[in-house]
């Protein structure tokens, strides 16, 4: 009976996130401010078999004038989304230009930034932190060290930026998380979910109990992390009170709890709203904020 259980919850799961994906698409998005040039570029990523890792990236208004370096942002979109979907759905550039701030948006497809189980040339974890950073850090001029570097994510991409945080502390000083999908690996019984979904889980993560799944398991990570020892990026998580997926919002107080029996400095929102980009809107404003504070090369006059 309780494995029947974890099976019909791991696919109530998979069913909620495929359509509120699909939602996501169709959904309006609060009223965005027009962008400033914010190029799509493409990294031939060594850890994709030199495939296609794209990326856009949005610079400070001063940038072109200056000599200084940056501190960067690297956020990071959800399932169904792209490389373009913060610029476009969110209010983000007009934020983002009150601060000395690059941020990178780069596009991984539905592979959840995990290095995949049954694809060598879907390394998506290691085309994150072993190619696109350093990459950046080369092509434009950056705070190349934690002192200025933070990621963030919304849904699949916030589980992305927990997992970075914890598993490389010493590439980010800040970390956040808007509607983290924090237990998508750890979810087993991923047989005959609705498509596409559940295909594209078992081939990133493989069967219930494999080492990818647990290489990929944010709880368990973050049982082995000895903040004694190691310092730790600052950690924001936020969720909506009404998100749609019971295992985000089931999932994030958990997280919450976990970090704070840690002893991790972190912080931790439940503020009105669903799984949408009218949340993520207004979150990645409130981070930005909290992350100034955490960053502070990012308040330096111009």
């Amino acid at each position: 009976m309780r494995s029947s259980l974890r099976f019909v919850s791991a696919l109530a799961l998979c069913l909620a996130l495929f359509q509120t994906a699909t939602a996501q698409r169709r959904a309006p998005s609060p009223k965005v401010q027009p962008s400033p040039d914010a190029p799509r570029e493409v990294l031939q990523a060594p850890s994709l078999g030199g495939g296609a890792l794209p990326y856009r990236v949005l610079l400070p208004l001063d940038y072109g004038r200056s000599i200084g370096r940056y501190p960067v942002l690297y956020l990071l979109h959800g399932y169904g989304g792209d490389e373009s979907d913060w610029l476009t759905r969110t209010n983000l550039a007009e934020y983002a230009a009150r601060y000395r701030l690059i941020v990178v948006l780069p596009g991984a497809g539905n592979n959840w930034y995990a290095n995949s189980a049954s694809d060598a040339n879907a390394r998506y974890e290691d085309a994150i932190v072993r190619d696109l950073i350093p990459h950046i850090d080369r092509r434009y001029r950056t705070i190349a060290s934690y002192h200025g570097r933070a990621i963030a994510g919304l849904s699949m991409g916030g589980l992305g930026a927990m997992k970075f945080a914890l598993r490389y502390p010493q590439l980010f000083a800040f970390a956040a998380s808007f509607s983290g999908a924090f237990d998508v690996p750890r979810t087993g019984g991923l047989n005959g979910e609705p498509a596409p979904l559940g295909q594209s889980l078992m081939r990133i993560f493989g069967p219930k109990d494999s080492d990818t799944r647990r290489a990929n398991d944010l709880f368990a990570l973050l049982e082995r992390v000895r903040p004694d020892k190691v310092r730790l990026p600052y950690i924001y998580v936020a969720t909506g009170t009404d998100d749609q997926l019971p295992s985000v919002r089931e999932s994030n107080p958990r997280l919450a709890d976990a970090l704070r029996a840690k002893g991790v400095a972190y912080e931790y929102h439940e503020r009105p709203g669903t799984h949408d980009w009218k949340f993520w809107d207004a979150e990645i404003k409130f981070a930005l904020e909290r992350m100034s504070e955490i960053i502070p090369q990012m308040r330096e006059r111009r």
